[in-house]
């Protein structure tokens, strides 16, 4: 067993890379002191059966002792390296099960049953197999001697013979490793210390409080620690539990914790106000803060696994492994039940512990492994998991006094490894030859929750695209775009999520970008935050994201408070977790009805996924009524049959000129694109019903619709009775908007619109339109105008003006002023008098207007007239 820390959810994109800082630190220095490890075993192996074999035996040992007055504390080499030496490896291995706990696998129960149940079985069934062939014997007490793994020499074994292996197995066996360490650290406690001198432990116990009150007061000088420690050490020793123990208490007690994003702030301020002005001071400052931004134990670590993996296990493993293999050795160790146990331990009780543990528990649904992951995978780390060399080694030194039985257990612990590896090699490549690899995962894991995601469009849309993006990626930023038209072209037929997945290797600013995204969405302007980011990827520092804050308006001391704890930082760590549920490897991903998109993500590429993964079935389908069984279809949405427009004679050409379907430019256009839902047509669909009491507004983008009147004013062309006069209104072309105040006024629709040559419409209902109505000011008087237009025809034209409205208005009363000064002939009509009026001014109290309209002898509508237009309007035309 090596320390080594497991999977962290950082916020890293690619799934290489989703370890934490300290994880990828101490497998890169485990896995290489791996190999040191084993140059070390080999050179204590060649040196003890050469001709120097007995100054090996001299030199570890050599006697060493301290002085200090009378007291006296002396032990040969091998034992203070094995007593001494080893307490920083197994305070790495307390630090490693504090960060798991706090920041790590750990903190994720539910990824944590399989490999938790999985290690108890790998400790339990070795210690039980060693016990069968030793029980009554005198090597009975080395029961704990097969039950550690030692990871360091599992991760080296995997790189090599597992290359292909997804980066899930390292992370299922790193997590295993954690509760590995725990159990056989937990058995060396209990049952490898001699008896208990509790003054002795007293004094360690005081030093567990001085430890964590130099904590409490933040204080940040190692000496101070390696002084409570030293004292911990020798209070240990005497006490009877192995000194190695106060390491491991130790090391749980330094706090693990996220980088803190205040100090990081804080530490850059500093940094900046250094380099403008050098001083001591603020050099000292600066530093200070820099420290505190990160955990004490990130920052031991980084100080320590390299000694430990580079220095104190190979010195370890060299003062440990030198065991003289002679025939005599050789001849007992294959009779011998301490030797034989330990090999069956290792080499089998580890295999079948955890391989099939693992498989009953998913068996049984008490868990399920990592995606990506298979069973036949999991066999394959098992077979290695019996590379117990460290602590084995060290629970060897601990269980036997006698000379003879420490070699024999030495000999089962390297024949072990060596079986162990072959194992795992053929198991790695029977899986592969098998064609069982495991594959990448390409569902979407977790499903969109509108309760949870963020969603833009229809939370009911029946196409779904998933990215999976990073706020400082250049692709992604680029791939807003794509998003855009996709979501054009499709309209309330789609719904787009976005979720994080920032690569913080490559990327320094995406992990606190991603986060402010989440904080600007708690004030509900999630994807303001998120279009300004994209637009605005080389501004992603703190103080840039505040400022992009208050530009949208938000509460700064809210937002700034959130992102210096942290807030949302676990938000984003679920989405990390997802994106490696789903097999998703760098940014941009995108997931198309739930299923991960492979190849190029254009707009074209994405839609025409999104067609072929329709849960309704192909169009062609849809519009035979085909289902295509993929999937249950949802129920189509009312819709009337085509029917043939009426061979009766209209107007030629979508020529508008009473400007009662307004003819809309390019940026209104857009508006109302970017609103409604965009949907093709086909001929003889019946867009709008007479006389139905729910419809929609429509603008025409392509091809050209006919507006239809019937004899019978509720019925639509469909359904009207048979002889009922039809005429057609109008013939509406492309960019002309269609829509009454009676719609506004919740009143039925008058007439019908119907395709008559096929095109593209974009529709949207009475609260949309009035959402982008008060958004848009310029866009709403065209529309309102063209509205009053229309309801002007109900009103018979005369001569002079007419004036509809209530007397009593102020307006009303300013505009009675001008008529009579003016000496401007006109009809007054009044709503309590006249139905037409009544009709008017309802639809106008819909709008929140309260003041007369002046309709003119052409027809016009004018409102909030002066004088000179008041003159102009009185005249009759022509």
């Amino acid at each position: 067993m090596t320390v080594i820390a497991g999977a962290s959810r950082s916020g890293s994109g690619h799934l290489a890379a989703q370890l934490s800082a300290p994880a990828r630190r101490l497998m890169r220095s485990g896995v290489a002191g791996a190999g040191l490890m084993v140059l070390a075993t080999v050179v204590a192996l060649v040196w003890a059966n050469s001709p120097w074999g007995g100054a090996y035996e001299r030199l570890w040992h050599t006697e060493l002792s301290l002085r200090f007055g009378s007291a006296e504390l002396a032990m040969d080499l091998q034992h203070w390296v094995n007593d001494g030496l080893m307490v920083f490896f197994f305070f790495l291995i307390g630090m490693e099960v504090r960060r798991e706990l706090s920041m790590g696998e750990l903190v994720q129960r539910s990824r944590l049953t399989v490999p938790a149940l999985a290690a108890v079985a790998g400790l339990a069934i070795p210690a039980l197999l060693y016990l069968a062939i030793n029980a009554g014997g005198e090597g009975a007490v080395g029961w704990g001697i097969p039950m550690a793994t030692d990871t360091a020499f599992v991760l080296g074994a995997l790189a090599l013979f597992g290359r292909n292996t997804p980066i899930q197995l390292r992370v299922f066996l790193l997590s295993l490793s954690v509760v590995d360490d725990i159990g056989a650290l937990s058995a060396i406690a209990i049952f490898y210390s001699d008896e208990i001198d509790l003054a002795a432990l007293g004094i360690a116990g005081l030093c567990v409080l001085a430890f964590i009150g130099l904590s409490r007061l933040q204080v940040w000088r190692g000496p101070a620690y390696f002084a409570v420690g030293a004292v911990m050490w020798v209070a240990m020793y005497e006490s009877g539990v192995h000194a190695t123990i106060g390491g491991v208490v130790l090391g749980l007690l330094v706090s693990a914790y996220p980088p803190r994003r205040a100090e990081v702030e804080r530490a850059g301020s500093l940094a900046r106000a250094f380099r403008q002005s050098p001083e001591p001071a603020l050099a000292r400052e600066a530093k200070l803060s820099v420290e505190r931004a990160i955990s004490p134990n990130e920052r031991i670590g980084a100080v320590l696994v390299p000694w430990s993996s580079y220095v104190v296990v190979p010195v370890f493993a060299l003062a440990n492994a030198g065991v003289r293999l002679d025939a005599p050795l050789l001849e007992r160790a294959l009779t011998s039940p301490v030797t034989i146990g330990v090999f069956v331990g290792l080499a089998v009780g580890k295999l079948v512990g955890v391989g099939l543990a693992a498989t009953l528990a998913v068996r049984a649904r008490l868990g399920a492994l990592p995606p990506g992951i298979s069973l036949g995978a999991v066999w394959s780390g098992a077979a290695l998991t019996g590379l117990g060399f460290t602590v084995s080694l060290f629970v060897t030194d601990l269980a036997f006094d006698d000379e003879l039985l420490r070699e024999e257990a030495t000999v089962g612990i390297l024949a072990a490894a060596v079986v162990s590896t072959a194992l795992g090699a053929l198991f790695f490549r029977l899986l592969g030859r098998g064609g069982a690899a495991p594959v990448r995962p390409s569902l979407l894991d977790p499903p969109v929750d509108p309760g949870v995601d963020h969603v833009r469009g229809p939370v009911d849309a029946p196409l779904t695209v998933v990215e999976y993006g990073d706020m400082e990626c250049p692709f992604c930023g680029r791939a807003t775009g794509v998003v855009a038209e996709l979501r054009d072209r499709f309209g309330d037929d789609l719904r787009y999520v976005f979720r994080h997945l920032p690569l913080v290797e490559v990327h320094p600013h995406a992990q606190l970008a991603a986060e402010a995204v989440e904080a600007a969405g708690a004030q509900g302007r999630f994807w303001e935050m998120h279009d300004r980011l994209f637009a605005h990827q080389d501004a992603l520092e703190a103080p840039d994201l505040l400022d992009h804050a208050a530009a949208l308006g938000l509460d700064l001391e809210r937002f700034a408070r959130e992102l210096g704890d942290g807030t949302y930082a676990q938000r984003v760590r679920d989405d990390v977790a997802g994106a490696e549920a789903g097999g998703v490897e760098g940014t941009p991903t995108f997931f198309v009805n739930g299923v991960r998109h492979q190849g190029r993500a254009g707009t074209d590429e994405l839609a025409a996924a999104l067609l072929r993964s329709d849960p309704r079935g192909t169009p062609a389908a849809r519009a035979a009524g085909v289902p295509d069984g993929r999937a249950p279809r949802r129920p189509p949405a009312p819709q009337s049959p085509p029917v043939r427009l009426p061979a009766v004679e209209g107007p030629d050409g979508p020529a508008d000129p009473a400007g009662v379907t307004p003819l809309l430019d390019a940026r209104q256009l857009a508006v109302l694109r970017r609103a409604g839902r965009r949907r093709r047509t086909r001929a003889g669909e019946v867009l709008v019903r007479g006389g139905a009491a729910e419809w929609d507004f429509v603008v025409v983008l392509a091809g050209t619709v006919a507006v239809v009147e019937s004899g019978a004013r509720d019925s639509a062309p469909d359904s009207a009775p048979d002889g009922a006069p039809q005429r057609v209104i109008s013939r509406v072309g492309p960019g002309r908007f269609l829509g009454g105040l009676n719609m506004l006024a919740g009143q039925r629709a008058v007439r019908s619109v119907v395709v008559e040559e096929p095109g593209e419409v974009v529709t949207m209902g009475v609260r949309r339109l009035r959402e982008v109505m008060a958004a848009d000011g310029e866009l709403a008087d065209v529309i309102v105008r063209a509205f009053l237009l229309r309801r002007a025809m109900l009103i018979e034209k005369a001569s002079g003006l007419r004036v509809v409205g209530d007397r009593a208005w102020p307006a009303s009363v300013a505009l009675q002023a001008v008529l009579d000064e003016h000496g401007i002939v006109h009809q007054w009509l009044d709503p309590a008098e006249d139905e037409a009026a009544r009709s008017m001014l309802a639809d106008l109290d819909a709008l929140d207007q309260e003041r007369p309209v002046v309709v003119a002898a052409d027809g016009r509508v004018l409102v909030d007239p002066g004088p000179d237009e008041l003159l102009g309007g009185a005249r009759a035309p022509g």
